[in-house]
């Protein structure tokens, strides 16, 4: 192989890195977006599914800094810090939000009960990262967990 052709076969590469680099950054958010709404997901099921099999009532709830907090956040928008799974005063688990990532919801926090891991309220949870769609998750009272995709573009 010549250096010219060396040279063609590199700006060719590059001409096709260009085009193609801007839809792989945005697969990459699209997929840390998804990341984080499945963590809830499966924060959520763990909680309920600790609630029946230890037979005690766990709560799943935002914490001011999921690294070290031992209560819930008195905040009700402190969800987008992480949150903790808590069963009596033991931390079951830590979560911490990514930091591009918004997560909004009306529950200050969710209380799975012992017996057939329903809830006390339910709730639905909105997970939204910039120019990205929005993603949904709800709790029923019942304990089932639902997650859904929104057309709906965060700003």
């Amino acid at each position: 192989m010549s250096l010219i052709e060396l040279m063609v076969s590199v700006a060719i590469l590059s001409i096709l890195l260009a085009i193609a680099a801007p839809d792989m950054i945005s697969l990459f958010r699209d997929a840390r977006l998804s990341s984080q709404t499945d963590l809830l997901v499966t924060s959520l099921n763990t909680a309920r599914l600790e609630a029946i099999k230890q037979k005690q009532n766990v709560t799943l709830c935002p914490a001011s800094n999921a690294n070290t907090a031992t209560t819930c956040s008195v905040t009700l928008s402190d969800w987008s810090k992480g949150w903790i799974i808590i069963q009596g005063t033991t931390i079951l688990q830590r979560i911490i939000v990514q930091k591009d990532v918004v997560v909004t919801t009306t529950s200050s926090s969710i209380i799975f009960n012992s017996t057939l891991g329903s809830t006390t309220a339910a709730a639905s949870f909105t997970l939204c990262s910039p120019a990205r769609k929005q993603q949904n998750v709800n709790v029923s009272l019942s304990g089932r967990i639902n997650k859904t995709v929104s057309s709906t573009v965060c700003s």
